[in-house]
């Protein structure tokens, strides 16, 4: 009798250790890698709003006018508030107007001809998002293995504040109207 409540005390020392030590660190690893798919499509839907600000620019796009773009897209992120206030949407503008959470590149990719008057000019837009992971042995252990792999600026610092890049692409596409055919 005495031999069995000495091995039932082990296996559930034995099942907690286990229970702590692995699957407690996959659960959570499972609902950190959760968050950052959900964090990649709203990054991916803001940078699609970006374009759509970019094509409908009569010139170049400025910085500020993609970065204001891009913080309107992430609010249900950035923001601590999810009332669609004033409050929320100036906090979620003032986090992508931060260059070491968002580094935006937008850069020409090329002129295509499409006939003798008409020219489409292609830009890529690209953001790169530093996400801060939240779950505590994910948020040590992630960065400092990616860490090694990377020699990028913005990587490197991302992976200092125990947080990871996330990047999305676009392409904006815009015509280009020949100067004799422009209204004034």
């Amino acid at each position: 009798m005495r031999l069995r409540r000495h091995e039932s005390g082990a296996s559930i020392i034995e099942f907690t250790l286990v229970f702590a030590l692995v699957f407690l660190p996959a659960l959570m690893a499972i609902f950190e890698f959760a968050q950052l798919s959900v964090a990649r499509q709203n990054l991916r839907y803001a940078v699609l709003e970006m374009v759509r600000t970019a094509e409908a620019a009569a010139e170049e796009p400025d910085a500020n006018m993609l970065r204001t773009r891009l913080g309107r897209a992430m609010l249900p992120l950035l923001a601590k508030r999810t009332d669609g206030g004033v409050e929320s949407l100036v906090t979620s503008v003032a986090l992508a107007a931060r260059p070491d959470l968002f580094d935006i590149t937008y850069r020409a990719a090329g002129i295509t001809d499409i006939d003798a008057v008409t020219q489409i000019e292609t830009s890529e837009l690209e953001v790169r998002w530093c996400r801060e992971l939240f779950f505590a042995p994910i948020k040590y252990a992630i960065p400092a293995l990616l860490r090694m792999g990377s020699i990028s600026w913005f990587e490197q610092a991302c992976y200092a504040r125990q947080s990871i890049p996330i990047v999305a692409k676009a392409y904006v596409v815009r015509p280009i109207v020949p100067r004799d055919m422009r209204i004034l």
